[in-house]
């Protein structure tokens, strides 16, 4: 199949036979961590169904009308659902419109498809009102779903869904692909092993230079929190927190999401100190911050590395789960150890 994904080769090959076979079902719920393609399958996914001109069923021409409109957002038989801002809440009025669109005939193609991004986003209400959906499914429509995993929905919407598990993609696909669009070797290495296997958070950061002048601060920030005694930690994300509510007023992401990626790069660290005191052969992500990775494992014993690595883990969870910014951190900032000297 000729999807052009990278990696992911299996659920390329099955759903290209469910479109060669006529046996497309007609909800799939396609999980995995953020960045790693659930989207990207989704839309080539959608081309496939409706591209006019194929080397043969379930391939993808990339030059009819339906392949050049579905990749620009714009064929009318696509419905595109999601939250207003990444880490919102989708709401119970966008799947009522939905299923308005949904119960008219295909305008163009042979069918209508509902991609509905970050379902784990949706409320209660929203969840309930769109099992209904997919308990009566019309004839001439497909869903797609995505979320983090099956676990973040309600049972009843994974469980008529046919689920697509995507896992990480290797270090060694990413590194190559990066270097084929122009990064240097350097680069594309410490890319590909802080993706952690997500090919869109790589792209993404390898588009955005001053993400990586970001990631910097933030473990800066680690060590210097790590120095400091409660009030200081407390000012910290005082003015942290302030910063990030003024770069949404600017347009900017929420201060939820600002918060979970600086946990991400925290974690990421902690992981690779958990790593190197357990003696672990696996290859450590922060190649670059040697020196924070082992001061960790001097000051601190291997429980107590693995112990904040999970309270930083579940203070991620109550972010996505829409848990007070400041509230998190600061509790957070009680938590973490204090190393003298680090």
């Amino acid at each position: 199949m000729n999807w052009e994904l990278i990696g992911h080769q299996w659920a390329v090959n099955l759903l290209g036979r469910h479109i060669a076979s006529d046996q497309v079902r007609h909800a799939y719920l396609i999980t995995g961590p953020d960045g790693v393609g659930k989207r990207t399958l989704a839309m080539r996914f959608v081309q496939a169904l409706n591209c006019s001109d194929p080397a043969k069923p379930g391939e993808i021409c990339g030059q009819c009308r339906a392949c050049q409109f579905i990749h620009g957002n714009k064929y009318p038989d696509l419905h595109i659902v999601e939250a207003e801002d990444v880490g919102g809440i989708l709401k119970v009025e966008q799947i009522r419109e939905l299923q308005h669109l949904l119960a008219l005939s295909p305008y163009e193609g042979k069918r209508r498809v509902a991609l509905l991004l970050r379902f784990h986003e949706a409320n209660a209400n929203a969840a309930n009102a769109l099992l209904k959906t997919l308990e009566e499914p019309a004839p001439k429509v497909v869903m797609l779903l995505t979320a983090q995993s099956k676990e973040t929905l309600l049972p009843t919407i994974s469980s008529r869904c046919e689920i697509l598990p995507l896992r990480d993609v290797s270090r060694h696909q990413i590194e190559q692909v990066l270097m084929e669009r122009g990064e240097g070797h350097e680069k594309a290495a410490l890319l590909a092993r802080l993706a952690a296997g997500r090919p869109g958070w790589a792209f993404h950061y390898a588009s955005n230079p001053d993400l990586l002048d970001e990631r910097t601060e933030y473990l800066e920030d680690l060590v210097d929190i790590l120095q400091t005694g409660r009030l200081e930690r407390f000012k910290h994300i005082d003015r942290l927190t302030r910063e990030w509510e003024r770069e949404r007023k600017r347009g900017g992401e929420h201060p939820r999401l600002r918060a979970i990626g600086a946990l991400e790069h925290w974690v990421s660290l902690w992981r690779d100190a958990m790593l190197l005191a357990y003696d672990a052969t696996a290859e450590h992500r922060n190649a670059d911050r040697l020196h924070d990775i082992q001061m960790l494992v001097s000051a601190l014993p291997p429980g107590q590395i693995s112990e904040n690595l999970g309270k930083i883990e579940r203070l991620k969870g109550d972010l996505h789960k829409n848990a007070n910014v400041r509230l998190a951190m600061e509790t957070l900032m009680l938590d973490l150890p204090r190393i003298p000297g680090a």
